[in-house]
């Protein structure tokens, strides 16, 4: 019976915002392409079983083997994930605030080696930083976020400007000297936005889809703000489960994550939202040089090393070389629900496009790393279930009577780990909620009794 709950559980979640009645095959697009019938059958699995809702394309030797949408995009509208559907990529977008600060070096207009108060002024704090220190997250800036989650108005929005006023105003002490350390910083990334509207006459957005978005083909790629995205149809908002109610919901609505709302309207670092389809086309187009010169893309995916340290980030992406595919590119990204992951074989011209927004984080590494592999002749392996994961789902209709059965039915190959239930035990502790706090540690107890 719990067997056929664990599903269950998870399809009626999906569907907390309306009365329509989940289908019981993920969506079907006229653009999708299922050439590979096995990496289709593996995300059809991952989907059954709750380990993944989102998109995703995959390329080999440059040929499109996989692209469709699995699950559900928006839950309010009920309307299915196609390749057209756009969601917020996250830090993916750091490599189109790169993209923009290339192309204006081509057009002359500034020099990647330049001071940040050659354009911001000086009366930005700190005039060893260069604009190749922000594109590689070696300037020593600290993170914005901290001082805005406990300082900031959290009514209102914190805009770059805002950002930009306060390393002005409050000059806060750098991390490190400038070019010495890495430290990946999306305050850089802010900084690097400025630079791009100071230099282009254009905010970042704008700039993006005139000399970007446009060439590339890229039609759904775009920046929304944050309260936007939840009225929008044909649009992926993400989604996280709530530890109170076990349903998945806004995540800026859980305690703790107001600042998914306020912390939205920066510019530069992230919130760019994109679809498979316009990741596609922006993998092609970098095979030529309708954007870039052949010397502007040995710049943008060449390893800038520190002066004292180890790093492996580019202009907007980490880059190293595999021992069987050549010269790899990739980036991820996390904010707010949303899970994203773009990987270029460049010598290779294979791509890897994840895009997932029901915050599968306890399996989308493993995904990720399945991919690759297969890429490289291996075979395919669904991930193991996590208890954790797996009692989350279904905790609220849990109790002392009968978690011993719940844990009697559950797969036989499911990963029991017990610090993380222990680490959510103590989840449930900040919430104050005894009865799922006590559930898990009889399911711990039944654990250890029966090895």
């Amino acid at each position: 019976m719990f067997k056929k709950l664990i599903f269950l559980s998870f399809v009626l979640s999906l569907v907390m915002f309306t009365s329509c009645g989940f289908p019981p095959t993920s969506g079907q697009d006229s653009d999708e392409i299922i050439e590979d019938k096995v990496l289709d059958s593996y995300f059809q699995q991952l989907w059954e079983k709750g380990m993944f809702n989102g998109a995703v394309a995959i390329k080999k030797n440059g040929r499109v083997i996989l692209k469709k949408g699995y699950g559900k995009a928006n839950f309010q509208f009920n309307e299915d994930f196609r390749t057209d559907t756009p969601m917020e990529v996250a830090s993916i977008s750091k490599q189109f605030t790169a993209a923009a600060i290339v192309l204006l070096k081509q057009q002359g207009k500034l020099n990647i080696g330049d001071k940040v108060q050659k354009y911001l002024g000086e009366d930005f704090p700190y005039p060893e930083i260069s604009i190749e220190h922000l594109l590689t997250h070696t300037s020593g800036l600290v993170n914005y976020a901290s001082h805005f989650r406990k300082n900031w108005d959290t009514t209102k929005v914190a805009y770059n400007k805002d950002i930009l006023a306060y390393f002005k105003a409050e000059k806060p002490d750098l991390e490190s000297i400038p070019g010495e350390e890495y430290s990946y910083s999306n305050s850089g990334y802010v900084i690097l936005a400025e630079i791009v509207g100071v230099v282009s006459g254009q905010p970042l957005d704008e700039f993006l889809e005139d000399n970007i978005f446009g060439p590339a083909n890229m039609k759904s790629s775009t920046f929304y703000e944050r309260d936007s995205i939840w009225k929008m149809r044909h649009y992926a908002p993400a989604y996280m489960l709530n530890t109170k109610n076990c349903e998945y919901t806004k995540p800026e609505n859980l305690p703790g994550k107001n600042y998914y709302t306020f912390l939205s309207g920066r510019l530069g670092p992230g919130r760019l939202s994109a679809s498979i389809n316009d990741l596609i086309n922006w993998d092609s187009i970098l095979y030529t040089t309708n954007l870039f010169t052949e010397k502007s893309k040995q710049q943008i995916f060449k390893v800038h090393m520190p002066e004292k340290d180890t790093s492996d980030y580019g202009f907007g992406w980490h880059v190293y070389n595999d021992d069987n595919l050549g010269k790899v590119v990739y980036h991820t990204g996390s904010w707010a629900g949303n899970l994203t992951y773009i990987k270029r074989y460049v010598d290779d011209k294979s791509l890897i496009i994840v895009l997932d927004n029901i915050y599968n984080k306890a399996y989308i590494k493993e995904i990720r790393a399945q991919l690759e592999g297969y890429l490289k002749g291996k075979p395919l392996e669904i991930p193991r279930r996590k208890v954790e994961y797996l009692l989350q789902k279904e905790i609220c209709d849990l109790n002392q009577e009968n978690i011993g059965s719940w844990y009697e039915s559950l797969p036989k190959d499911i990963e029991l780990n017990l610090e993380a239930l222990q680490s959510l035990e103590k989840d449930y502790l900040k919430v104050d909620d005894n009865v799922k706090v006590d559930v898990v540690k009889r399911l711990v107890s039944l654990i250890k009794e029966s090895k």
